[in-house]
């Protein structure tokens, strides 16, 4: 991750996200709102952490 990612507005995009994710899968906004805030934050964490990628020199016991 970048300093950017760490920006305020990339952390208000990533939670705006996630807060909108998680009430198209049919989460209550009464029920979010009420999630203690760190929770949250791991939950963005989570969403947004690089994802690790195998190279293919890896895979082939290089």
């Amino acid at each position: 991750m970048s300093d950017e990612d760490f920006s305020s507005s990339k952390q208000k995009e990533y939670m705006d996200r996630l807060i909108l994710q998680m009430m198209k899968s049919g989460k209550d906004i009464n029920e979010i709102l009420n999630m203690p805030f760190h929770f949250m934050v791991e939950l963005m964490r989570e969403e947004n952490k690089p994802k690790q990628v195998r190279s293919l020199f890896a895979a082939f016991g290089g």
